[in-house]
């Protein structure tokens, strides 16, 4: 039924959005996270120019997921989809080239999962179930 692919679309959202911040969270509570956000401010500055839009955009996805008619919502899952994994697969290739924290590593493949999952739902979304 299309209200329940529009549901798991929304929920990966969601969980994507959630993790996400989980980890910026993450980051500013280890030691010196804070401090260098604090002793940079011109690149904390372009920092947030780029993550602010990002943030949004999925906040934009979890609710559009379900506003939105078929053609249009499989559209834009897949593709935002594919946008973040390539964002996330070159965070990932970022913490492994400056070996960060094993969290790190197992956030980024959980970003990865909740992609291939939302790419997947909207790919599968057939039109007889609309």
């Amino acid at each position: 039924m299309m209200e329940d692919v529009k549901i798991k679309l929304s929920a990966l959202w969601v969980s994507h959005f959630l993790i996400w911040t989980f980890g910026d969270m993450v980051r500013l509570i280890q030691p010196d996270g804070l401090e260098d956000v604090i002793a940079d401010p011109a690149s904390n500055e372009l920092l947030l120019f780029v993550a602010a839009p990002l943030g949004a955009i999925q906040a934009f996805m979890i609710v559009l997921s379900v506003m939105w008619e078929r053609k249009a919502n499989r559209r834009a899952n897949i593709s935002m989809g594919i946008l973040y994994t390539l964002i996330n697969i070159a965070h990932l290739a970022d913490i492994i080239v400056n070996q960060l924290a094993a969290w790190e590593i197992l956030l980024a493949v959980v970003y990865l999962t909740f992609n291939v999952l939302i790419i997947k739902h909207a790919w599968e979304w057939r039109t007889e179930e609309s």
